[in-house]
């Protein structure tokens, strides 16, 4: 496995928090944006997923929710949390590499993957959207213009 593989893997079981829940593709996709300063290919979300589920550390349901195995839970909270929340993927994937990892054959379906990235997306643009209307030059933050 590349290290660009084992570098998304560790984000991607940064996000997932505990083996009790389940989390969507569209709740990690922000989280994975917030860390990695990047929005992930479907390839890429695709690799790092086959890599946690081919190694055990994750689990996949029939909806494409994802959580963290008892083992993988286990290796996600021997990351000390008083690092940072940027330093943890690193600290995870210096963990992967001392593991025996395999990769699950899995094929992330278009049809779950783009509908969870324009969520995102949409969500984005509507926060800036809502940003660029609280101009420096209005005379107040709660008065505007009237039109």
């Amino acid at each position: 496995m590349n290290r660009m593989d084992m570098s998304d893997a560790a984000t991607l079981m940064t996000l997932l928090r505990d083996a009790k829940r389940s989390s969507a593709l569209r709740t990690l996709l922000p989280g994975w944006d917030m860390l990695q300063a990047d929005v992930p290919s479907r390839e890429r979300v695709e690799t790092a997923i086959a890599i946690l589920v081919g190694s055990g550390l994750a689990e996949v349901d029939s909806s494409w929710g994802m959580r963290l195995t008892e083992q993988g839970a286990q290796l996600r909270r021997s990351v000390k949390r008083t690092q940072g929340m940027r330093m943890i993927p690193g600290a995870i994937g210096d963990l992967l590499a001392g593991c025996q990892l395999s990769r699950a054959t899995l094929n992330l379906p278009q049809s779950v993957f783009d509908p969870a990235l324009n969520d995102y997306l949409d969500a984005a643009s509507r926060r800036a959207e809502r940003r660029s209307r609280h101009r420096w030059w209005w005379p107040g933050p709660f008065r505007r213009p009237v039109r």
